[in-house]
């Protein structure tokens, strides 16, 4: 009954990571027809893509990851997913770009305490040795719902408009927050000593901060996701606005291969890092070091490319490798922190994940864009601008090799935090 229990647990967070990334990246397939209805430049775009959504995603992150180490993480969850649909369904209402980016901070705020809390409840009811593989499950979520979210929004908008889009996907987390009310419960939590349940808010930043593992392979991860998060948000737009696909045709490509591609990978990576860490802790870091190392080539290639299906090819290879690695990295990160700082870990992670990945990525290739225009025409210039991308992650897998020096074969949680002071 207690694993039945558990798996019920695993089941419906996954749902809940599927509708945040359906609510998330709706807007990506949508920019084109916001930028035309609305007025509005690449660098604007990349803002309400980015930027917008992150900057208060990462900032309410902190306080609501320390809320979650210390309060009922399945109510939080609920309340969270109930504001995410209104949120969501205000950006269909937006009349102008400061009502679309307040709506789009609204939506970062709701969002802040989902996956921390998630992940704390996942370290509660799975041992270590299982704990990758079912990270892994969790993180296909977000595939699924980038698959659901590009394909289905850009068919809905194209029948009846990119606000109608935003309507729909709202109304999906409001009915899952009435689940998570009625059958999910805040599991037991695995804190073993006073001294941890004392430990304050400032206590919990320096406990974390205070491992050199834990900032190396922040900084790796950040580099990798710049690139991954640009691709993502702009790949459709170039398909669009450069090689004549339609919404639905660009959405419908674009996430099947994010969600296909990045779950299988993703599921096969979890289960391989549960294996091998059995014998060293250290291959949740050693495989996303060979993954990100992986990727860098193939990241430069799509936008090297001059056909469509190259492009997408080469894409779906890399936007396959960077996300698989997330689960082994917070894996990780689990057992080398005390118990009750579980979520505030994760939090801190996708703060510097979001602040530079999702935040700065779109950012910076909507202002590249904007500036190659004059000079190479539209359509030329966001190909060029993405090209860009495979720079920062050919200094990934130097940030891992970093992280391994600092850590002996099956650290646990109290001698990394030993080790660091």
């Amino acid at each position: 009954m207690r694993h039945i229990r558990r798996h019920a647990i695993l089941l419906i967070i996954t749902l809940m990571i599927i509708i945040h990334a359906i609510d998330r990246l709706a807007i990506v397939i949508l920019l084109e027809d916001i930028k035309h209805d609305l007025d509005l430049s690449d660098a604007q775009l990349g803002f309400l893509s980015g930027f917008a959504f992150v900057a208060l995603y990462v900032l309410a992150g902190i306080p609501m990851a320390y809320l979650s180490d210390r309060s009922n993480r399945s109510k939080l969850i609920g309340s969270a997913l109930m504001v995410i649909g209104g949120m969501t369904m205000l950006c269909g209402m937006a009349q102008n770009f400061v009502q679309l980016a307040f709506a789009r901070c609204g939506l970062g705020i709701s969002a802040s305490p989902c996956v921390p809390a998630a992940h704390s409840i996942i370290a509660d009811i799975y041992p270590p040795s299982q704990r990758t593989t079912a990270l892994s499950i969790t993180e296909c979520g977000f595939f699924v719902g980038s698959f659901i979210g590009l394909w289905v929004c850009g068919w809905i908008a194209t029948d009846y408009g990119w606000r109608a889009a935003f309507i729909a996907v709202g109304i999906l987390p409001i009915l899952l927050s009435f689940v998570v009310f009625t059958f999910m419960r805040d599991p037991v939590r695995t804190t073993k000593s006073q001294k941890e349940i004392k430990l304050g808010f400032k206590e919990s930043l320096g406990t974390i901060i205070g491992v050199p593992a834990v900032r190396w392979y922040v900084v790796g991860s950040s580099l990798a996701v710049f690139a991954l998060a640009a691709m993502m948000t702009w790949l459709p737009t170039l398909m669009i606005r450069s090689y004549d696909m339609t919404r639905t045709e660009a959405g419908g490509l674009i996430g099947a291969i994010n969600g296909v591609g990045g779950l299988v990978v993703t599921i096969l990576v979890g289960v391989m890092a549960d294996r091998l860490a059995r014998r060293d802790n250290r291959w949740n870091l050693w495989i996303p070091a060979s993954l990100f190392a992986l990727s860098a080539p193939f990241a430069a290639l799509t936008f090297l490319s001059d056909t469509p299906t190259s492009i997408l090819i080469y894409f779906a290879i890399s936007a396959s490798l960077v996300p698989a690695c997330s689960a082994p990295i917070i894996s990780y990160s689990q057992q080398i922190m005390p118990s009750n700082v579980h979520a505030m870990i994760t939090a801190l992670i996708f703060l510097m994940l979001n602040i530079v990945g999702f935040g700065a990525g779109p950012l910076i290739v909507g202002a590249f864009s904007d500036f190659l225009t004059p000079i190479v025409g539209q359509q030329e210039a966001l190909q060029q601008a993405l090209l860009y991308l495979a720079a920062p992650a050919l200094f990934v897998g130097g940030c891992f090799v970093a992280v391994g020096s600092y850590l002996s074969v099956n650290t646990k949680a109290a001698g990394a935090v030993t080790q660091a002071g």
